[in-house]
Order: structure tokens, then sequence, then C-alpha cells
């Protein structure tokens, strides 16, 4: 009996793990994700609830050697694309899957937790993410449809 419950808990695992989401190609025409998977989120738009952190990892393969990585990140509302001062500024810290500095061609996982604050007006909005390297070259690039929610 512990064994099948250990067999149905694995399932669930690796069921949950491998569930991707959706999201929008960059206009720019910047490479993709190879996978994409935001905690809570299948399917666009994405509830970002305020007070939480949205929770994501993605894999893509490094467009060229890079010794570093930053987060760029734009939101647009209303029309309107502003950049977002992200807090995590050395994107090199939070691969969880390789290292930098990156080989052209190496898979690598990186894992982002952004906030959500509880003073975030309640509104939809598009979250555009990427990952460039020292030569402002993107090695990823992708947006989400979101709507902040209580």
């Amino acid at each position: 009996m512990a064994l099948l419950a250990y067999v149905y808990v694995l399932a669930a695992f690796c069921i949950a793990s491998s569930i991707q989401t959706e999201y929008i190609k960059c206009a720019s025409g910047e490479p993709e994700p190879l996978a994409l998977r935001i905690e809570g989120c299948d399917k666009l738009p994405c509830s970002l609830v305020r007070g939480t952190n949205l929770k994501a990892q993605w894999e893509f393969t490094a467009a060229s050697n890079a010794a570093k990585l930053t987060p760029r990140v734009r939101v647009t509302v209303f029309g309107v694309t502003t950049d977002y001062d992200y807090p995590h500024k050395d994107a090199c810290k939070d691969l969880v899957n390789g290292e930098c500095p990156l080989e052209k061609g190496e898979e690598v996982t990186y894992s982002l937790s952004m906030p959500i604050l509880k003073a975030y007006p309640r509104l939809s909005l598009v979250i555009e993410f990427a990952l460039v390297d020292e030569n402002k070259k993107s090695h990823v690039c992708f947006a989400i449809d979101g709507k902040v929610i209580n």
C-alpha cells in the first residue's frame, strides 16, 4: 500500500513539473524559451496575487558565449511600456541548471521570484521578460498577460 501511495505522489509530481505555461513571443524576434513554467498558471492571463511572489522557471539555449546575464523586465499597462526595476540584477545567481560563463548552445534553467506588492493596483498588464548578456544580446525573451488580483 505504501508503494502505491509513493507511485501516486511521484506521478503527480512529474505531471505538475511538466505543465508548461503559455507565453507571447517577443515582437523583436528574440529567442524564445525552450519551456516555461509559472507557478499557478498554465494559460494566460496569469493571476498575479498582491502580497505574493510570481515564481517561474524557464529553460533556454545560450545564444552566444556570455560572461554574465542581466534580467530585463518591461511592463505594459494601458498601452504604455516601462522598464521594471527587477531587484535581482545578476541572473547568473538565479540559474538552477548551468552557471556563468555560458557557452553558445548550452541549455540552462533560470528561476525567477518577482514580488507582487500589495500596493500594486488591480489591473491587467503585459510583462516581458528577457535575459541579456554583457553585450546587450538577448538569450531568451517572452511575455505574459497578467491580471493583478487580491
